[in-house]
């Protein structure tokens, strides 16, 4: 039983990453343009970011998740639980897909069936351990 809890904050945790990544995405495009010429143009370009309050609630995601994560590391071994973690890394493009109305070529839907299908794998042989 408290497997299943583990799993489901596992889930919990890739949905916290996948907002908070959609939520740097938006928040980023408010940004200006970094400024690496000088200290004071990366100073202000930082500065601006700690201003976005859409990147201040992607961060406050990914702070969420990190304790939560903690939490499953409690109850799974970490070899089993950070490959389901992968999961974002098939969430993101989808999310960015269906949000952002960014475009996946067909090399990356591969590759997002790929890691579902590495994940599928980890769960069946995952189970004893």
């Amino acid at each position: 039983m408290l497997m299943n809890w583990a799993l489901v904050l596992v889930l919990v945790c890739v949905v916290l990453g996948v907002a908070g990544e959609l939520l740097f995405k938006t928040g980023a495009m408010g940004l200006p343009e970094v400024n690496f010429s000088s200290v004071p143009g990366v100073i202000s370009s930082v500065s601006s970011i700690f201003r976005s309050p859409v990147v201040l609630l992607g961060l406050l995601c990914y702070g969420i998740a990190a304790i939560l994560w903690i939490f499953v590391l409690t109850r799974l071994d970490l070899s089993f639980a950070y490959p389901l973690y992968a999961l974002m890394y098939a969430f993101i493009p989808l999310a960015a897909w269906f949000f952002l109305k960014e475009q996946i070529p067909a090399g990356r839907w591969a590759g997002i069936l790929l890691i579902v299908a590495g994940l599928c794998v980890v769960l069946v042989v995952g189970q004893g351990h």
